[in-house]
């Protein structure tokens, strides 16, 4: 017998949205400006070192280098490092005013991921309150949310600079949990595409998770999430 949720708790990039032809475009905006030579090899080069990057900072393996006052004087530090060691030989300054322009970037090439605003519709119209939890940048989450159309069907979001960490940490789910003021995670499902962002994120923190597997491929890890679809449609067996 299926569980009764009541809310949704959605990843963003490569579950709504798909960051990967997203950042693509971005990098490539930049070499040009930069008069670089552009080749998919050096753009496939940033992606991985972008995946890599995230990665390992959810992981706790990038840390601060101090105590930052705000969250947006880290956020602007974490953001820079990716271009400091992509490019190498540029300044924190410059780090910080590519970082700048890369996220004005996303805004322009948005790709919804096959069938999300169908499923974000059906969920709406089921009487579900669908949040969207991202670890991307805040200022681009408006802008890909209206671009592919839901928008309006969205109670609320949330994002890694607004907790001033990242998921799967439950620093970030407590903030979450704290800014909404529900604590009932039997009531909570949450969906996303990466096993150590959103699965783990969810087995930490007691919430139900159904891993969005895009990628088609064998969960070689030790993280068991309670569901695995292929496709977003597959949602509707669930929900």
């Amino acid at each position: 017998m299926l569980k009764k949720y009541k809310k949704i708790l959605f990843d963003l990039d490569n579950t709504l949205v798909d960051d990967n032809e997203n950042r693509k475009y971005a990098i490539k905006q930049i070499l040009k400006e930069r008069e670089e030579l552009i080749t998919a090899e050096k753009v496939n080069k940033f992606i991985e070192l972008d995946d890599k990057f995230w990665k390992d900072r959810a992981l706790g393996k990038i840390k601060d280098p101090y105590e930052f006052k705000t969250n947006e004087e880290k956020t602007k530090w974490v953001r820079a490092q990716r271009f400091i060691k992509f490019f190498q030989n540029i300044s924190f300054e410059e780090g910080v005013e590519i970082n700048d322009k890369y996220i004005n970037l996303l805004k322009d090439n948005i790709i919804p991921i096959d069938n999300s605003l169908k499923i974000i519709k059906y969920l709406f119209e089921k009487g579900y309150d669908i949040y969207i939890l991202t670890n991307g940048p805040a200022k681009a989450v408006n802008n890909k949310l209206d671009k592919i159309g839901v928008k309006k069907y969205i109670s609320q979001i949330f994002t890694a600079e607004e907790a001033g960490c990242m998921k799967p940490r439950q620093d970030f789910f407590e903030k979450f949990f704290y800014k909404t003021n529900n604590h009932k995670k039997a009531d909570m499902l949450i969906i996303g595409d990466e096993l150590e962002k959103d699965v783990l994120g969810g087995i930490q923190n007691g919430i139900d998770s159904c891993w969005f597997n895009i990628k088609k491929i064998h969960n070689n890890s030790n993280l068991q999430p309670t569901y695995e679809i292929k496709d977003l449609l597959e949602l509707k067996n669930i929900l």
